[in-house]
């Protein structure tokens, strides 16, 4: 029971939720430990003692993000279970837009110069994305192999998913076609840019 008194305990993920929401919009450099604890009500000593450094926070949550993204990946693709590699590409793809728009925040993160390509990596592997990516990979060339799919990277995949990301992560700019196309449906957009993009991917619309 807390002591009258006493400020409410804050839970690690809510510290690391404010950070990754700092270090996406502000940026590393600009980012401040002792303005995070201010916005929480904390000691200014308190983020300090639970991570560490400014640099280990920032990779907490990094690591943080990644693994939000991941469980909501991981969840998107089991709910839809698929039966063959197309019906698993295609949960894939509504998986990663639907696990991206929840979690704008990392992929900014992801892109700092704050974080060297070693440590991206090795954040990466710990959470597993790593190997998510691998499996993905895979799964291209399976359907590539079977002609089912045309010749694209895995690359070209994780941008093309991003790009389908992207109104729903930048609903301001969304808006701006609401006088032409309507306003956004999340749910009918994830539809159709799941559709879209599997027809990029080279699948016929009958298959």
């Amino acid at each position: 029971m807390t002591a009258r008194g006493r400020p409410p305990l804050v839970s690690n993920a809510v510290i690391l939720d404010a950070a990754l929401t700092s270090f996406a919009n502000l940026g590393y450099d600009a980012t401040s430990v002792r303005a995070i604890n201010a916005e929480l009500g904390l000691s200014h000593e308190t983020i300090t003692q639970r991570f560490g450094t400014k640099p280990e926070l920032f990779r907490a949550a990094v690591r943080h993000g990644i693994q939000q993204f991941v469980d909501v990946f991981d969840s998107e693709v089991d709910s839809n279970l698929p039966t063959d590699d197309l019906e698993r590409l295609q949960a894939v793809v509504r998986a990663f837009i639907i696990a991206a728009s929840r979690h704008t925040n990392l992929g900014e993160l992801l892109h700092q110069r704050a974080l060297p390509a070693s440590d991206r990596a090795e954040l990466m592997n710990s959470i597993g994305l790593d190997a998510r990516i691998i499996e993905v990979t895979d799964l291209l060339a399976r359907l590539r192999r079977e002609s089912i799919i045309g010749d694209v990277s895995t690359r070209e995949l994780w941008f093309l998913v991003q790009a389908g990301a992207a109104p729903l992560n930048f609903p301001e700019l969304a808006s701006m076609f609401d006088p032409v196309d309507g306003s956004l449906d999340p749910s009918r957009h994830v539809d159709r840019m799941v559709e879209i993009i599997m027809r990029a991917l080279g699948v016929r619309a009958d298959r």
